[in-house]
């Protein structure tokens, strides 16, 4: 996009936001006189391993579009200061897509109106629940869960895509993006072993899954996962969605409940009075840019940490089969 376009843009968006009240929570990066590729990566998940694939590549500048979040992501639209970012100064788009954006079918008309490349990092992966038939009447949990960044495994493959995509699409610096990948294999290997070092102890036992985006977790640590309740992140079960959960964990015979972290406390603490361990796990919509990558995995170390301390918790009141 030229110069003159992007002012103008600008003036326009930036009145807009004026008119609207809205106030903007971040600087928009400088794109005058810039000669570096400026790439947004949608969310933190697909941003943290899209920097490890970008890292220093000269002249390419990486951002995170969208702020951190307490709800789920997949109810995020977008604002007027995320399109006036993307119309200011993005060159490429990198997006999770699957159903991780509700607003993937607007990136991609965005894409061709602005003229910037949308690349998609879950295509063509297999995903939890990618054989489930859904339909317009269906809600965003009854088909393929696009969470994959949560499992190691999943990670590794969504890193191979994005540096295959970079690679294709700015050949200057495909060597970069190639090297980088090999890198962020092997620390992400050796994260793997870090986490099966905690958790292999438990292998094999009985959990309940409270938010969508831990069933990888749960996979990843080989638990069995024996019930799952439906909720979004960030929300407090009352009454009858209260006690139908409590009585789907009881059927269930698990002692102990994978929550996000953000859940409400109150909530947290009806599960515990109920008998169960909470691990309250980190589920990555809370981070952003200046977490870098490096927030993955202290959030993914932190996420074993959890699960171990609830399932000790269990054991050590006796009530671990």
């Amino acid at each position: 996009m030229k110069t003159g376009k992007k002012r103008l843009l600008a003036l326009i968006t930036a009145l807009v936001l004026l008119l609207s009240g809205c106030t903007p929570s971040a600087t928009a990066p400088e794109a005058e006189g810039a000669q570096e590729t400026v790439i947004y990566a949608t969310f933190y998940p697909i941003y943290a391993l899209a920097d490890m694939i970008v890292g220093d590549a000269p002249d390419v500048t990486l951002h995170c579009l969208v702020q951190p979040q307490d709800g789920c992501l997949r109810a995020y639209d977008l604002s007027d200061w995320d399109l006036y970012l993307l119309g200011y100064s993005a060159d490429l788009v990198i997006c999770g897509g699957r159903g991780l954006e509700r607003f993937e079918a607007r990136l991609q008309a965005l894409s061709e109106q602005m003229g910037f490349p949308l690349v998609t990092a879950l295509s063509g992966l297999t995903l939890y629940q990618d054989d489930v038939e859904t339909n317009e009447e269906s809600t965003h949990f009854e088909g393929a869960n696009p969470h994959l960044y949560m499992s190691i495994d999943g990670a590794m493959a969504i890193a191979e895509n994005l540096a295959a995509a970079l690679s294709a699409l700015d050949a200057v610096h495909a060597d970069d993006y190639r090297t980088h990948l090999a890198e962020t294999l092997a620390r992400l290997e050796a994260l793997k072993s870090q986490i099966y070092e905690q958790t292999s102890v438990f292998s094999g036992r009985k959990v309940a899954v409270l938010n969508e985006t831990l069933v990888y977790v749960a996979q990843d640590y080989g638990l069995e996962i024996a019930a799952t309740v439906i909720r979004e992140s960030g929300e407090r079960l009352y009454d009858r969605q209260l006690d139908d959960c409590l009585e789907a964990l009881a059927q269930s015979g698990a002692k102990v409940v994978l929550l996000e972290m953000q859940a409400p406390q109150p909530f947290v603490q009806e599960l515990e009075a109920a008998g169960y361990a909470v691990a309250k796990l980190n589920v990555l919509s809370t981070l952003g840019e200046s977490d870098g990558a490096q927030g993955y995995f202290d959030a993914q170390l932190a996420n074993a940490s959890a699960v171990s301390e609830a399932f000790a918790s269990i054991e050590s009141e006796g009530g671990m089969p």
